[in-house]
């Protein structure tokens, strides 16, 4: 035994060594979610040196697919070689679970790359929703979306719906933390109409050079005059300027013939209504004569806005419009002291953006929680269970109705005959606006929750034609006595609708429980006993039975089984603990080893013994682990009613 559990021991210190050097990469791009939609593995992208992972844990639908051979070059982005289509179902979500800090403010990006992966030569159009917010329509057009988004719950859900044009498809989708204090706007979210470095090589620039990983194109006016970079990048980039424009990106320029000539840019937008805010950035590189300073104003020819700005030696200045609308918008940059000598205006970047408002109210949260929650125990594999549960309206989910106040509430949930199995889901008690609930013809076992009693305006309660036993509670009797209940419960054979029950089944329900508590003390002292005396013939014994050592998860297993972790039960010194559902039905708890916690790895070694060395059927079953660089896991029978204390409490 000795050996085994050394051997053990010496495997989990490898993988926590490996996890300590894959924890140090992750700091080179800290709070990053990349996601190559359809890839079969996970990478490193050879150019930015970002970590790439597949979409396994974040989609629950769709179709690996991959795109046409004569589009793949030497030297491709690997990340554009794959994608996901979604032939079947109106709207499919991914979901994004940023680590939780002080900021909410988001850059999201998504991809699509068509590239006749389907050999129809015809790419789809196709509606790109935020949450529960129209985000753009996806044509051939554009390689990629992207926007400034602040969160406005833990997760974040991009979506893409089916508007009868070609079948939806995504190549990449990214998420990087923004600063709460730059892209600052009152309402609403920013979609990227450009982002250009002036001046700059006909090429991008992104991370690592800009810790936001925001793309930089190259870009020319041919009627200004380059200026010529007078400093090195490294100059530019330690500055604290809370933008971080890239030193690359700033150490180049444009700029007029003089001091009297204006530069100009404009736009045409297609809605004359829309409002647009710009970001432009400043740096002067140039060491001017003694006593001038570069000063320009920055104006629209409506004046709508107007500001003037100093630029010092080397100092980032980020000068932000306020929202203009109008057919056609021109910003105009001219020196401030037009004289002979002066120096002339110039512009190093500048960032275009759309303000998009939030249209629609998210669904309540406990009804989200709730719903969620119940989809996770019972794997239902409803394809409209995606997204939202209530918005948009035209993707409400199969078997709700909702009231669309603000914010929408579940008033009706109808998942009758889907062959849901186990007991009624306590999450189904935390849908307090409920009016209607029917769940009848399924396979639920287990007794009527009392609970469900509690929900203030339910008038309609379905639970025939399942195996439900125990005794119907009284509250719900009275409910349904006094009329403010229709209660249905007939064909449930080992239900006890009677008032009382007999004192048989009576008897045996308080009896029942009493001794299996006390025989399971008497059996868990008697194992644990037995181990420490048998220890060597009660290892092997139990790696025979559980077949640990052939019955590994990946952690992409492990996300998908817990819903990408959306429910946690349980919360100690080793980590979280998180429901999930294995692909046979079977209701599982799965304990995560926390990379911040300090006793974690003791912990889990000490529950890693025990569990090899105990095993009993009163006592909670191994399923299997995972211990994957810095993922690891142990995943155990789901005590659905409690641990043994709180019931002999």
């Amino acid at each position: 035994m000795e050996r085994s559990i050394t051997a053990f021991s010496f495997a989990l210190v490898a993988a926590l060594a490996s996890a300590l050097v894959l924890m140090v990469q992750a700091q080179l791009n800290p709070g990053f979610i990349s996601i190559d939609c359809g890839a079969p593995n996970s990478y490193t992208d050879y150019e930015t040196n970002i970590d790439f992972s597949t979409d396994k844990g974040f989609i629950e639908s769709g179709e690996s697919m991959q795109i046409s051979t004569k589009f793949i070059r030497q030297k491709f982005r690997q990340w554009l070689k794959n994608l996901r289509s979604f032939p079947s179902g109106m709207r499919n979500c991914y979901t994004l679970k940023p680590d939780k800090g002080k900021n909410n403010t988001y850059l999201i990006r998504a991809s699509f790359w068509y590239a006749d992966y389907d050999d129809k030569n015809r790419p789809p159009i196709f509606d790109l929703h935020i949450d529960v917010n129209h985000w753009d329509t996806v044509d051939s057009g554009n390689n990629y979306y992207e926007i400034v988004y602040v969160a406005q719950r833990d997760d974040i859900q991009v979506c893409l719906e089916n508007i009868g044009q070609g079948v939806p498809f995504i190549s990449a989708l990214e998420l990087r933390p923004l600063d709460n204090s730059i892209y600052h706007i009152e309402s609403g979210f920013l979609t990227l109409w450009d982002r250009y470095d002036v001046g700059g090589p006909n090429s991008t620039i992104r991370y690592p050079d800009d810790v936001y990983d925001r793309i930089w194109k190259g870009w020319n006016s041919p009627f200004w005059l380059m200026l010529n970079p007078g400093t090195s990048a490294s100059d530019l980039s330690n500055n604290n300027d809370e933008y971080k424009v890239p030193g690359e990106v700033l150490r180049t320029a444009q700029t007029a013939s003089d001091s009297n000539t204006t530069l100009f840019y404009y736009i045409l937008p297609d809605n004359v209504t829309s409002k647009w805010i710009w970001y432009f950035h400043f740096a002067e590189t140039q060491i001017l004569p003694s006593g001038q300073q570069r000063e320009l104003t920055v104006t629209t020819s409506d004046g709508q806005f107007e500001e003037t700005v100093g630029l010092e030696y080397l100092k980032p200045v980020t000068v932000v419009s306020t929202p203009v609308s109008g057919s056609q918008i021109k910003f105009s940059f001219k020196a401030t002291t037009m004289q002979s000598g002066y120096p002339p205006p110039i512009i190093n970047a500048f960032e275009i953006f759309q303000i998009k408002e939030l249209l629609n109210a998210p669904t309540a949260q406990d009804d989200v929680k709730a719903l969620t929650t119940t989809k996770a125990e019972y794997t239902m594999n409803k394809d409209s269970w995606q997204g939202d549960p209530c918005v948009p309206r035209e993707f409400a989910w199969d078997g709700l109705n909702c009231s669309y106040r603000n914010p929408p509430r579940v008033i009706s949930l109808n998942i009758s005959s889907s062959n849901l199995r186990g007991i009624i889901s306590s999450s189904l008690s935390d849908l307090l606006e409920l009016e209607s609930l029917d769940l009848s013809n399924n396979q639920l076992t287990g007794a009527i929750p009392e609970t469900l009693a509690n929900l203030p305006k339910l008038r309609i309660l379905n639970l025939s034609g399942n195996r439900l036993n125990g005794s119907v509670p009284e509250a719900l009797k009275r409910r349904h006595e006094d009329k403010t209940l229709d209660l249905s419960l007939n064909n449930n054979p080992d239900l006890c609708q009677e008032s009382p029950c007999s004192k048989t089944e009576a008897k045996n329900s308080i009896l029942v429980p009493v001794v299996a508590s006390v025989s399971v003390v008497f059996v868990v002292i008697c194992v644990l006993s037995i181990g420490l005396i048998r220890r060597k013939r009660t290892l092997e014994s139990s790696e025979r039975t559980l077949g640990l050592k052939n019955r590994p998860f990946k952690y992409e297993e492990v996300s998908r089984i817990t819903g990408n972790f959306g429910q946690v039960i349980g919360e100690g010194g080793f980590g979280k603990v998180y429901l999930g559902a294995l692909d046979n039905g079977t209701i599982v708890a799965v304990k995560m080893l926390s990379e911040s916690s300090k006793q974690g790895y003791k912990e889990f070694q000490a529950e890693a013994r025990t569990l090899l060395i105990v095993h009993h059927r009163n006592l909670v079953s191994l399923f299997g682990y995972c211990n994957e660089s810095r993922h690891m896991a142990l995943i155990y029978e789901y005590m659905a009613n409690g641990n043994l204390r709180q019931h002999l409490s």
